[in-house]
């Protein structure tokens, strides 16, 4: 019987590598690619295609380094190419923002991040209905406020003032929930 390998075999061996750890850190490298864009169209289209490239270029990932932040280097390149390249009239982060941003997230735990994320769910059910709905209609529904202006019949202006007042005080709550439980900065 032959104990050599066949060259299928080796490239089972590495899909089932690849699978497992990108499973492991899928979430994580979601998170960072939503952090860095402002949509979430955006961020699934940069996710998709640093999928695909992560897959290729897995055989020269290194093992003995941390995949996510290999993966978080091929990731901060796809963004910044899809910003380079986006032709369309929304807003975007400019590049030096995107490395201001990935500097700053590499350097917070995925771990502080979930509290955050998962403090600031509670802090939202908190709010007025009238203000958690401007939020949802906002941030989830990507409704652009100029549109939502104009359907109540209101300054522009008032409706950004409102999302900034409605911003510090989810912020707050944040920082006062997670520094009353000690999981704060």
């Amino acid at each position: 019987m032959d104990n050599e390998q066949h060259p299928t075999d080796i490239s089972d061996d590495l899909h089932v590598k690849f699978l497992h750890v990108f499973t492991q850190h899928r979430n994580q490298m979601y998170s960072y690619i939503f952090s860095l864009l402002p949509h979430r169209d955006d961020a699934e289209d940069v996710f998709q295609r640093t999928s695909l490239i992560l897959w290729k270029k897995f055989p020269e990932y290194d093992e003995s380094s941390s995949f996510f932040s290999w993966a978080c280097g091929v990731a901060f390149y796809e963004v910044k190419n899809f910003i380079r390249v986006a032709q369309r009239k929304r807003l975007q982060f400019r590049e030096d923002v995107i490395e201001q941003l990935a500097d700053e997230r590499a350097g917070i735990p995925q771990l502080k991040l979930d509290q955050r994320a998962s403090t600031l769910q509670e802090c939202i059910k908190k709010l007025k209905d009238k203000d958690r709905e401007l939020i949802n209609q906002v941030y989830r529904e990507q409704t652009p406020v100029k549109e939502l202006a104009d359907a109540a019949g209101a300054a522009i202006q008032t409706l950004y003032n409102r999302l900034n007042q409605i911003r510090r005080q989810l912020t707050h709550c944040i920082e006062r929930t997670l520094s009353y439980t000690g999981e704060g900065k």
